[in-house]
């Protein structure tokens, strides 16, 4: 018996590297762009524990429950961390960013949260990426629950760690997730001694493996159903326009 899901054809190296290509398309970023085998949680985790440990000051934005489990993360990796909580049913502001960086100026890292899918709040990023860059730490956003939603920008941004999912506003499967990366995050990482490695959190491991080869042998089996579903949400978004797709959202969001 046959069956769409089952005696499928090999995902090759080709194929996933062009997946890669297209959420570097919608992100907008020129910046390296890995897919990883899990949901979002998985690069959300990586992220922190490559670029943060002992040495580093972090400051963390909670704005929902997630700047909770950044924050926990962070001191788990030996990171000293200046949380900066505001009410859940508001936003951060610039300007309680820039006053934070003046009361702790040795803060080289930001973790911060785009949408909060548990509140429907969506912090300003423009605004505050011009803040990080002006100091020079790095920025690390979860663009999980925006993607798709509204408009993300990595790039324009100046953020250095972008982590988007597929499941929620795209639409896609949960299996799957990814991260743009900058060169500033890349050499934060590789300066740490405490990055993982050989490890399923490891991003260094897929530059040095998957990017540094030229994208040509995947260091292990891709999750391909996954991987062939985000194909499908992609190409779905952009044959509809991302703007339209926002758009529907932002309909859907004023209805409620």
């Amino acid at each position: 018996m046959t069956h769409p899901f089952l005696d499928l054809a090999p995902l090759g190296a080709d194929r996933f590297a062009a997946i890669e290509d297209s959420v570097a398309r919608l992100l907008g970023t020129d910046q390296d762009v890995v897919i990883m085998q899990g949901e979002a949680l998985l690069p959300l985790e990586g992220a922190i524990r490559a670029a943060a440990g002992p040495g580093t000051t972090a400051l963390n934005v909670i704005t929902g429950p997630y700047g909770q489990t950044f924050g926990d993360w962070l001191r788990d990796c030996g990171a000293t961390v200046v949380d900066l909580a505001v009410p859940f049913h508001t936003a951060v502001t610039a300007e309680q960013i820039r006053q934070a960086f003046a009361e702790h100026p040795e803060i080289d890292f930001v973790s911060l949260v785009h949408a909060e899918a548990a509140t429907g709040n969506t912090n300003p990023v423009a605004e505050i990426g011009e803040v990080v860059r002006a100091h020079g730490a790095l920025f690390y956003l979860d663009a999980v629950a925006s993607i798709g939603a509204e408009p993300v920008l990595p790039d324009a941004w100046g953020v250095d760690l972008c982590v988007i999912g597929a499941q929620k506003a795209m639409g896609g499967p949960a299996g799957v997730s990814a991260v743009s990366v900058s060169e500033r995050a890349w050499a934060r990482m590789a300066a740490n001694p405490k990055a993982p490695r050989r490890s399923y959190l490891s991003l260094l491991d897929w530059k040095e493996r998957w990017i540094d080869g030229g994208r040509k042998a995947l260091p292990h089996a891709p999750a391909q159903l996954e991987m062939l579903a985000l194909q499908a949400c992609v190409e779905r978004i952009e044959a509809a326009g991302v703007d339209a797709v926002m758009a529907r959202h932002a309909s859907a969001a004023a209805a409620t």
